[in-house]
């Protein structure tokens, strides 16, 4: 039979392991969906405790940070400009139909982390202007009901919150 731990953390890894267990055999313990609720609301409590004590904590040896690693924590790190992506590379016509396209494309290899892509089309005669397609999480993505009879260029964006990155080459479809 096993002991229940009396340290501090067998019992916290005793517990990760028993909430790990119960979710993936949910279908096994079916009450334990209603625990899992209140479990996350004392965990929400113990990381809200937790972070007040670190804060506490960055505060009172903020002269001497070093100390911090005496309660498990490390020296704050300084906050770093987030920078906008790189250009977006590669873009390439995988598939077309009657009115869709499927455009694919490799992801910037330098800047910020990407949020989103912006897919952007105009007519081919390079007069008009850009406007939004579609925007998409992926590297490839369907743009559904494009216009036929029509040349479109299309070019990829990548984006986050410090802005977008260098559109892409452009590539030319007649539906």
């Amino acid at each position: 039979m096993s002991r229940f731990p009396r340290s501090e953390p067998e019992i916290a890894a005793l517990a990760l392991a028993v909430t790990q267990g119960l979710t993936q055999a949910s279908d096994e313990f079916p009450a334990a969906r209603e625990q899992h609720a209140a479990k996350d609301d004392a965990l929400e409590q113990l990381v809200d405790g937790v972070k007040a004590n670190l804060k506490y904590a960055e505060i009172a040896v903020r002269d001497q940070p070093e100390k911090l690693s005496q309660v498990g924590w490390g020296v704050p790190v300084r906050g770093s400009a987030l920078e906008a992506p790189g250009e977006v590379r590669d873009i390439a016509i995988r598939a077309e139909g009657e009115t869709w396209v499927v455009l694919d494309w490799k992801a910037p290899v330098d800047g910020g982390t990407i949020a989103a892509y912006k897919i952007q089309r105009r007519n081919d005669d390079s007069s008009g202007s850009w406007e939004l397609a579609d925007t998409s999480v992926e590297t490839e993505h369907m743009l559904n009901n494009q216009p036929r009879g029509v040349a479109l260029e299309y070019r990829v964006t990548a984006v986050n919150r410090a802005g977008s990155g260098k559109p892409s080459a452009t590539v030319t479809l007649v539906l």
